[in-house]
């Protein structure tokens, strides 16, 4: 299952940070990512997944997320998408092309409704290796933005993502088999609230959070499972204070899948 326009899912995230090489050393030593490219300003880290990478570092005066990329199908999903998206007014948006990034690739940039960055992506460079590594993150799963849109009007109808579930506070969109990609947190005004890296399964979870804490970093949230996409989780606060979690199990749907509504997520008495 994808969505109505071709996007399949996260394929990565860059984050800007002041001090780059402290937060490449996680990244790369503790967290289990592994460099594919870099410059004195960037630097790009692999999971184990075929993406050819799933995490960018910026150098950044101040953390921030910089962008969201998504896979897409096709050339010709990335065409049709930019058309629809131009043709409904969305001001901040660049013409299809070539990627110069390492990875390559062929896609659009442009901002969400709230002002966020984003890029399809389709066609980019994938690497053949790709088993799974216990203990390892495979890929981006998720990426959970605070909002104050309940409705996710901008991800359903412009980028034809499916509204998979919704609890008091969490709108999920679903845009393949993952029950998530992209889930909205309801919060007063627009950020960041944390990115979902897939392990292999919840040993992994669990062995992971294990070298966290070895290193010093304290788990902030977890090890537990959800309710919506039935997933193990733990959470960490990463370098800049981003909140980065390691998932597995998470959830696989399809179009027979019923949608929840709050009434049917409550905490139990």
């Amino acid at each position: 299952m994808t969505s109505k326009t071709g996007i399949t899912g996260v394929r990565s995230v860059d984050f800007g940070l002041p001090d780059l090489e402290t937060a490449a050393r996680f990244y790369e030593d503790v967290w289990g990512l592994a460099p594919v490219a870099g410059s004195d300003d960037r630097i790009y880290l692999r999971g184990t997944g075929p993406d050819f990478y799933i995490l960018a570092l910026h150098r950044n005066p101040e953390p921030k997320l910089l962008r969201i990329d998504l896979n897409i199908e096709s050339r010709a999903r990335a065409d049709a998408l930019h058309a629809s998206l131009a043709a409904a007014g969305l001001a901040e948006i660049t013409p299809p092309g070539s990627i110069s990034e390492p990875g390559g690739g062929y896609g659009f940039t442009f901002r969400d409704a709230e002002g966020r960055v984003m890029r399809v992506l389709a066609e980019a460079e994938r690497h053949a290796a790709c088993a799974d590594r216990a203990d390892f993150p495979r890929k981006i799963t998720h990426v959970v933005l605070n909002s104050p849109d309940r409705t996710a009007a901008f991800f359903t109808e412009q980028l034809g993502f499916r509204l998979i579930d919704q609890t008091g506070t969490i709108t999920f969109l679903c845009c393949g088999s993952d029950h998530h990609s992209i889930a909205l947190y309801w919060t007063p005004s627009p950020s960041a609230n944390h990115v979902a890296f897939e392990m292999p399964d919840l040993d992994s979870v669990m062995r992971g959070a294990g070298r966290m804490l070895d290193h010093g970093h304290e788990i902030a949230w977890g090890v537990g499972r959800h309710g919506p996409a039935n997933n193990v989780f733990c959470y960490f606060i990463g370098p800049g204070g981003f909140v980065i979690e390691y998932t597995s199990e998470v959830e696989q749907v399809d179009e027979n899948y019923k949608a929840g509504t709050p009434q049917d997520w409550t905490w139990p008495p």
